[in-house]
């Protein structure tokens, strides 16, 4: 009985959409006394349609210039596989922002003073793919101070 409960839980666990890689990154921007990070989540098993949720987030942070001129989030695919290819459905955005999206990527931006952008959306693959990967590169500009930082997974 126990081990059939385990394999029922297993196969529970395996069969839920909630397994996610993600990665962060952040550096520091001297000039502003501030930071800026990179934020990329991607689902890491396709749904039944062939796709997964993913999210990029760029998010500015200072003590002394607290509004920058823009901030944006930029987002590119990469596929691992035999005759492998992005596979993008379009989503949505932070509020106030605007960007544009194509199949292999591409970008949020606000430009309303707001400290953070994002977007989230679905992409899955083509061909015989092992792996959908992004890379999400956040950068702004703020007293006249360009900075960015990339995180990939």
């Amino acid at each position: 009985m126990k081990k059939v409960l385990g394999i029922i839980f297993c196969f529970a666990l395996l069969s839920q959409s909630v397994f996610a890689t993600s990665n962060s990154r952040t550096d520091s921007i001297p000039q502003l006394y501030g930071t800026i990070r990179s934020d990329v989540w991607i689902q890491a098993y396709a749904d039944s349609d062939g796709t997964g949720l993913f999210q990029v987030t760029a998010d500015y942070d200072s003590s002394i210039y607290t509004r920058p001129s823009w901030i944006k989030t930029k987002w590119d695919f990469y596929a691992i596989g035999i005759s492998a290819s992005i596979n993008f459905k379009a989503g949505s955005g932070s509020i106030s922002g605007y960007g544009y999206t194509n199949s292999s990527g591409g970008y949020w931006k606000n430009t309303n003073g707001a400290s953070t952008a994002w977007y989230r959306g679905r992409v899955g693959a083509n061909g015989l793919t092992i792996y959908v990967g992004c890379e999400n590169t956040a950068s702004g500009y703020a007293a006249g101070v360009p900075f960015s930082t990339t995180a990939r997974v």
